[in-house]
């Protein structure tokens, strides 16, 4: 009966540390996934470079989106003072995190 008892101890603690495991990695999997949201910002457009688009919203924020390796056909023709809708994702590029535009919509020029 004794030997019994520490076999069925065994079995708990492996199928413990199995647990474990199986947790920690798919903690890790789910953490590592980059799947924001798409976020929408409309605006007036106050800078706009080859590079980067930045607006005053409507609530009076200032925000620097970037248009880096975007599709031209669905980023680009925006000009000062154009009021637009901006639909970016957060990307992390060289650590630091910002906007990056999938797509710009001019609303009025």
């Amino acid at each position: 009966m004794h030997s019994n008892n520490n076999h069925e101890k065994l079995l708990y603690m492996k199928t413990f540390i199995y647990l474990s495991m199986f947790i920690s990695v798919i903690g890790c999997i789910s953490s590592c996934k980059q799947e924001d949201q798409p976020q929408v910002f409309n605006g007036i457009v106050y800078d706009v470079t080859m590079s980067n688009i930045t607006l005053i919203t409507s609530k009076g924020d200032t925000v620097n989106i970037s248009t880096m390796d975007d599709n031209t056909n669905k980023v680009g023709g925006v000009l000062l003072d154009d009021s637009v809708e901006v639909t970016c994702v957060k990307e992390e590029i060289e650590g630091r995190e910002i906007l990056q535009a999938i797509e710009v919509t001019i609303i009025k020029k």
